[in-house]
């Protein structure tokens, strides 16, 4: 075997960003694929040479491979193939045809209120308080106006001096991302306050460094009243960023205005990708040339008026077609699927700090201080699909989501709104990471998340963080550790187990794995034969208890209904005959006898059935899993 793995020069993968080098003393020797007698080419050696050549994978033609009698099978070698030539994952590419708009401004103007005004989340939405601080990071909105897809991205309040506030450095930092990556700025100010030497600091930055690349704009929040509106408004000419325009995001309020302008402004600018904001202007002069064909169209030349001066020009043909255009503009796109990964845990257990490993950049605000994180914020991962394939990258979003407390500590305001938001996360994920902090060990906050999570059915995997910090490792640390976890939290103990330090990115990227695994386990489905079958191995093994009456538990048979998380029926005699203790004693047969169950819970219904029920349905269907074979009852005669 060292003989052979001498032979392989290397295997190198098509990406530049990194190369599997095979020698006798690296760990490739102990690959699976490589166990026993077995060897990498087979009895087909040579078509399999030039697969691995075609894939860019180097190979040494000099060895013996007919010394070695084993050989692997087509799914071995092609799993090797894919994991040779797999791609890194890398930042999701930001989709051009759905451009930035940053909403910038000083602490308490009412910028996140404005954001889900825009974007229509004032249920859900950005988190909204009477109380300045409350946004730290960036956050995005999707949003939709005049027919255009966007992204709002929400930024903290921004100053330009340390002492003004906590984070004002690192917030400051987010703001300036935002704004490099948009297309246009909306600078946000309170009218009823009036002018502030801090909006004076920003317009002049704005109108400086931002005005000659973007277009930027000044809303006046707070202004309903129509009266007085404008008068507050006018205040803010001393800007210099153009007019200013009286909105208010509590009752929308000029909100319309001002984004027709935004757009305008990006048309003009060319900010944006060509095209954007000129959907609803070309559907309105469509219609308007299809009413009067005769009307002269914009875009038109003098050469295509004079034409059609004389009846050569564009027909009536030409105007529909145009205006069907037009109508398809308006579409959205289908958008591609994503894989929903929540990040969860108590708070100061390195949940940002994971986030910003995974990411490679400072996504989110890192302090030891717990609660630093009070928005759920979205970081989306891709892994690029294989070359010449007709797969679809995989899409990961990762959302990082404020820490958890004890719900007897938390009173009602923006902590309030805080745990809803991780919780709502929680039942919209995919996959959840449960965070968890080695140095403290499991607490029962974490017993309750761990709770929480298996009731939502959603797949779970343990990230145990600051493993670097662990002093005095030795051989039987991992060891002791999982039985650890596995004892401390039994409502997830089908969960993998991941030892990490988001410090020094140990072992950060094989959660992309446990997450894969994770999602497949999740959405796995089993057929009725089989289940049935391993059921009545349960059953053979243990009968269903019974009562001191003498009523006795009979199961009948069980089916697999739906996914996300399996949910299995099985039907009974009476659903309360059967005890807690018999149903994780079926969980557990179930995950001993089927693999893939590793990472997902499963939901157990019981269903009462009477016996007659079941052998009529028997008799017209035959027993479950054997494809519906059986007589027709009480029809016999029929075919």
């Amino acid at each position: 075997m060292v003989r052979f793995v001498s032979h392989v020069v290397s295997l190198i993968c098509i990406s530049s960003s990194f190369a599997l080098v095979a020698r006798p003393s690296s760990s490739c020797a102990n690959n699976k694929y490589l166990e026993g007698r077995s060897f990498l080419f087979g009895s087909n050696s040579n078509s399999n040479i030039r697969h691995l050549t075609k894939v860019g994978v180097a190979v040494d033609r000099n060895f013996e491979a007919e010394s070695f009698a084993d050989n692997l099978d087509g799914d071995d070698f092609q799993e090797i193939v894919k994991e040779a030539i797999q791609k890194p994952i890398r930042r999701a590419r930001r989709n051009k045809k759905v451009p930035l708009i940053a909403i910038v401004g000083r602490p308490n103007v009412g910028k996140s209120a404005f954001v889900n005004r825009i974007a229509g989340t004032q249920s859900g939405g950005a988190i909204v308080a009477d109380e300045a601080g409350i946004t730290r990071d960036r956050t995005y909105r999707n949003a939709e106006f005049l027919g255009e897809q966007f992204q709002l991205v929400d930024t903290g309040g921004l100053v330009f001096d340390d002492r003004d506030g906590m984070f004002a450095k690192e917030i400051r930092e987010q703001a300036m991302i935002a704004i490099e990556e948009s297309v246009a700025v909306i600078l946000v100010v309170d009218g009823q306050v009036g002018m502030t030497t801090m909006d004076d600091e920003l317009g002049t930055f704005l109108r400086k460094e931002i005005t000659r690349d973007l277009p930027v704009h000044v809303a006046v929040n707070k202004c309903e009243s129509e009266k007085t509106g404008g008068v507050a408004a006018a205040e803010f000419w001393n800007l210099g960023l153009g007019e200013p325009f009286a909105v208010s995001a509590l009752h929308g309020v000029g909100t319309a205005e001002l984004m027709e302008t935004v757009f305008a402004s990006i048309v003009r600018k060319k900010s944006a990708i060509q095209g954007f904001g000129t959907k609803a202007i070309n559907l309105k002069e469509a219609k308007r040339a299809l009413k009067d064909i005769k009307l002269d169209i914009d875009g038109e030349d003098d050469t295509d008026k004079f034409l059609r001066k004389y009846n050569l020009g564009r027909d009536e043909e030409a105007v529909i077609e145009r205006y069907e255009e037009a109508l398809a503009s308006l579409d959205y796109d289908d958008e591609p699927e994503e894989i929903n990964v929540a990040i969860v845990g108590r708070p100061n257990v390195g949940k940002s700090s994971l986030l910003n490993a995974i990411f490679g950049t400072n996504r989110a605000i890192v302090s030891d201080v717990a609660g630093t994180t009070r928005d759920s914020i979205d970081a989306v991962m891709e892994r690029p699909a294989p070359e010449n394939s007709d797969e679809n990258p995989t899409l990961y979003r990762f959302v990082d989501t404020a820490g958890i407390r004890r719900k007897g500590k938390i009173e009602f305001g923006p902590e309030f709104f805080m745990v809803n938001r991780a919780l709502r996360a929680i039942r919209r994920a995919d996959v959840v990471l449960l965070i968890l902090d080695v140095l403290a060990g499991v607490t029962e906050q974490d017993r309750i998340l761990a709770q929480k999570v298996a009731d939502d059915g959603r797949a779970c995997v343990i990230v145990c963080n600051k493993w670097d910090a662990v002093v005095d490792k030795d051989s039987d640390s991992y060891v002791k550790s999982v039985k650890y976890i596995r004892e401390e939290l039994p409502q997830v103990r089908w969960a993998p187990i991941l030892f990490t330090s988001a410090a020094t990115g140990q072992r950060v990227n094989k959660i992309y794995g446990a997450v894969d695994e994770a999602v497949k386990a999740h959405r796995k489905r089993i057929s009725t034969a089989i289940l049935n079958e391993v059921l009545r191995d349960a059953i053979l093994w243990q009968r269903p208890p019974a009562k001191r009456n003498g009523a006795q538990a009979k199961i009948y048979y069980c089916n697999q209904v739906s996914t996300r998380p399996p949910t299995i029926v099985v039907f009974c005699n009476e659903p309360s005959l059967i005890n807690d203790n018999y149903k994780r004693y079926l969980d557990r047969k179930m995950r001993e006898s089927l693999s893939g169950f590793e990472a997902t819970p499963v939901r157990w219904i019981f269903r009462g059935r009477r016996v007659r029920d079941v052998m009529r349905a028997r008799k017209m269907n035959g027993n479950p899993g054997d494809g519906g074979t059986g007589t027709s009852f009480p029809f016999p005669h029929a075919d």
